[in-house]
């Protein structure tokens, strides 16, 4: 989710709390820090993009960092807001933290919120990076308030929002299905939702035994594209993982996706193996994607990661 969102329902859930719209508000202001402290993680990017992509909601984004985090930003705040007990901002701090997780998991990239005991990114898929009726909530809670309502009032609605987007989501599996029954083997079928500002897309993953269709549905007009069909082979796509699992590259994008496609090409005695994260995609093409060049002994020679635009490559060996 994009910080905008996070600040907003973070400065929301402030104002829940009563006092006004005003950084003299130390509830408020609690929360509102609360919810943009996970994505402090962005110091990363000063190592470059390999470095940021590799750390980005990792352990900044679970559940013991919020905790640790929360007690560090209310002793902070205690220095402002002298008169506010320590647990009150603790718990303001808290509250805002764990929308920003809460937040985070409805997107389709995932977080490691059981870190350090698990490495698994979670997710659930209901809400594209940017949701724009996410935005206009919050905004007409900030508007109740100021008005002098509870905003507390519009909680529900962010509640059937939520419900109206697993909805849609079921909506639009039921026309990939339908679309797709005729295909051998279809193992799954995966709904993400589409890009940014998307309301009514929805991109979908359909796994089948000798190949993967990735495309996009609309709701509103009924239709579906395909975007991508990519040949898959599941005993080298095994062997292929097996080998990327041995690399700091594919240690790293195995980790970053579970959507991952994997294309080998024999060149003379070379192995170039191209793989792509299936999740996003930037006009043609899927946005990370990485390649390794693998020599006769099946041993990396080379190994670049591609990460937003196929120009930018990091070497990793």
């Amino acid at each position: 989710m994009d910080p905008v969102t996070h600040g907003l329902v973070g400065l929301v859930l402030g104002l829940m709390q009563g006092g006004p719209l005003s950084l003299t508000n130390g509830m408020m202001t609690a929360s509102l820090a609360g919810s943009v402290i996970p994505d402090l993680d962005i110091i990363f990017q000063l190592r470059g993009d390999y470095a940021y992509l590799k750390q980005h909601r990792g352990y900044s984004h679970s559940l013991p960092s919020a905790f640790l985090s929360s007690g560090a930003g209310a002793l902070i705040l205690r220095l402002f807001y002298p008169d506010q007990q320590f647990g009150l901002l603790f718990g303001g701090v808290l509250l805002g933290f764990l929308s920003h997780l809460f937040l985070d998991l409805l997107n389709s990239y995932g977080v490691k919120i059981l870190w350090p005991f698990s490495r698994k990114k979670y997710t659930w898929n209901l809400l594209p990076l940017i949701d724009p009726m996410l935005l206009l909530l919050c905004l007409l809670s900030m508007l109740l308030h100021y008005t002098g309502g509870n905003c507390i009032a519009l909680l529900p609605v962010f509640g059937l929002y939520f419900v109206l987007r697993w909805r849609m989501r079921q909506w639009a599996g039921r026309m990939v299905r339908r679309t797709l029954r005729e295909l051998e083997n279809l193992s799954g079928i995966f709904l993400l939702p589409a890009g940014r500002f998307s309301f009514w897309q929805w991109d979908f993953i359909a796994l089948a035994a000798e190949k993967k269709i990735v495309g996009t549905v609309n709701l509103f007009w009924r239709k579906q594209q395909i975007f991508r069909e990519l040949a898959d082979d599941p005993g080298k796509q095994t062997e292929y993982q097996w080998m990327l699992g041995k690399t700091p590259l594919g240690q790293v994008f195995c980790e970053f996706t579970p959507f991952v496609h994997i294309k080998a090409e024999k060149v003379g005695d070379h192995l170039i193996c191209s793989f792509m994260d299936l999740r996003y995609r930037v006009e043609n093409r899927f946005m990370h994607n990485g390649v390794m060049v693998l020599n006769q002994n099946r041993e990396v020679e080379k190994a670049f990661f591609l990460p937003y635009r196929t120009a930018h490559r990091i070497p990793l060996v």
